[in-house]
């Protein structure tokens, strides 16, 4: 559980779990502890008149700026003025509003610019949630609470969502029904032609959805399709209905058979290797969404809207829900276009009669490349994401990889193409250095570039590197999750030797820097 120190001027502990901290009203001395998150959530006292409230915001600004200056190596997360404690003298010069606006999208948009480890939750989003547009005055006046305590258990779980997003946590995929979920009708009945799909009510609803899911995929979510169908009946209309925006060109992969879905979602995860917790299901029919609830409880499935008029509005519940992120990295727009590639690759493979020739074939080039401050970002997001090929599970945000390269620790990626495409940053390897030894901290990967052995000669090549300049022995852990069953093993191919494990599955290891290290001849490795 994450631990939060919470500035405030107000009373807010109701809205934060019991393992929060606060500090004094209004006080702006450090705390003595260490904490995951320092969260400064200031607001204007609504009871106060436009000048003395315009009066306020600029001493919060001081407090924030203080604050944010003396804190440099920890996430902080600032919460924006709410837009509902404002009343203005003047129509013509509503100074209130314009001073909240100016303090939530310029003063702290200025000052995310000059510091990245400051993140912005707009608080109003909440409230627009909530369909709150006024103060409760009586819990305000007697216990000086800003949020009516009802609304504690809707503000904690919109908060952690937050939390989230600023984490890059999110879902990955949306799995797609067709017949009445992307079109009206049924293709198969009512013909590529006769579906509803276009201009008029209710295919113009269904328009604005695909026109949504589309843009969707373009922000580095996959999407797949999973139909009982005839697929024959499908391609004809991704062929020739012009106002269809899905089909085989923007997914990653489909399903269009008579099977049961939850083992069509099952397996596309696996052509996909993505975990099925990573999925959102999307279906018209209730028997089959309460199919896969019941066979595949990990995979979330959202009701679907009883009226086409609802689509858009679900669409964004959903966005919101599970797929929103603070920011997007280069590697996640692209993230889409990689899977396609994938489903080359593997199609590529069947050619081929040993995995020597397939491998040499594809042209692969690894880039190796040391943290800096174009791809830290990036990073972060791994470890916070990253959980099949995850040898250690270790979460960081961009202050604690900072404070590790500070330390003299070694943080690298490894960006990897082949004649297929880029997938860009997919590796990360973090080992730390003392006197005496080094110790492999991290090692992870997306696990769309596993089955070409960029794990190993990935790993192998940053050994050899670093060897090469010291001959410290490089000490090694396995510790097991629920989900990084694949890297039990990892370490014995490469060539560590188990020293020791325990009960629970946690591996520790030794690699001799003396060993021979062989690395195929095929592989193009850059170390940069």
């Amino acid at each position: 559980m994450m631990r939060n120190y919470i500035y405030r001027n107000y009373t807010v502990e109701y809205l934060f779990d019991n393992s929060s901290i606060f500090s004094g009203y209004g006080d702006v001395s450090l705390p003595a502890e260490d904490f995951d998150n320092i969260i400064l959530f200031y607001q204007v006292d609504p009871s106060k008149t436009p000048d003395n409230q315009i009066d306020e915001i600029e001493e919060i600004k001081s407090k924030i700026s203080l604050i944010t200056n003396l804190i440099t190596d920890k996430r902080v997360v600032i919460l924006t003025l709410s837009e509902n404690f404002q009343n203005n003298w003047q129509i013509k010069n509503a100074e209130v509003s314009d001073a909240i606006s100016k303090f939530n999208n310029v003063f702290l948009k200025d000052l995310v610019l000059r510091q990245s480890n400051l993140k912005v939750i707009d608080i109003n989003q909440f409230f627009e949630k909530q369909h709150l547009d006024k103060v409760d005055w009586r819990f305000f006046f007697t216990s000086q609470m800003i949020i009516n305590p009802k609304l504690a258990k809707p503000f904690k779980k919109w908060f952690l969502s937050q939390l989230d997003f600023i984490s890059l946590k999110r879902k990955k995929c949306i799995v797609l029904d067709c017949d009445n979920t992307l079109w009206g009708g049924v293709v198969g009945e009512d013909g590529v032609h006769g579906v509803k799909l276009g201009q008029d009510y209710p295919g113009n609803a269904f328009k604005s959805f695909q026109e949504l899911l589309l843009e969707l995929s373009s922000k580095g979510v996959i999407l797949a399709v999973c139909s009982k169908n005839n697929i024959e009946d499908v391609q004809e209309l991704w062929n020739n209905n012009p106002n269809n925006l899905i089909n085989d060109k923007v997914l990653s992969a489909y399903r269009i058979n008579w099977q049961n879905k939850a083992e069509n979602i099952k397996s596309i995860a696996e052509e996909l290797n993505i975990g099925t917790d990573s999925f959102v299901f999307i279906d018209d029919n209730p028997i089959e969404r309460g199919l896969v609830k019941e066979f595949l409880p990990e995979v979330t499935v959202p009701d679907f809207p009883e009226k086409p008029y609802e689509l858009v509005n679900f669409f964004w519940s959903v966005y919101n829900e599970y797929f929103s992120t603070f920011e997007l990295s280069n590697e996640d727009i692209k993230k889409t276009e990689q899977y396609k590639e994938n489903f080359f690759r593997n199609e590529s493979k069947k050619v081929f009669e040993n995995m020597d020739d397939y491998l040499s074939s594809l042209d692969i080039v690894v880039d190796i490349i040391p943290a800096n401050d174009g791809n830290i970002t990036r990073l972060a997001q791994m470890t916070q994401k990253t959980n099949q090929f995850n040898l250690r599970t270790q979460r960081y945000t961009e202050q604690d990889l900072k404070a590790k390269m500070d330390n003299g620790g070694h943080i690298f990626c490894a960006n990897v193409k082949d004649k297929f495409g880029d997938n860009g940053i997919t590796i990360e390897c973090i080992i730390d250095e003392n006197e005496d030894e080094f110790f492999l901290d991290s090692y992870l990967l997306s696990c769309r570039i596993l089955g070409r052995e960029i794990e190993k000669i990935t790993l192998l090549s940053i050994i050899k590197n670093l060897t090469s300049v010291s001959n410290k022995p490089l000490k090694a852990e396995y510790i097991p999750s629920k989900k990084n069953i694949m890297t039990k093993d990892f370490l014995e191919k490469v060539g560590f030797v188990l020293e020791k494990e325990l009960e629970d599955g946690t591996k520790y290891y030794n690699f001799d820097p003396i060993q021979n290290i062989e690395i195929k001849d095929y592989y193009t490795i850059n170390i940069k």
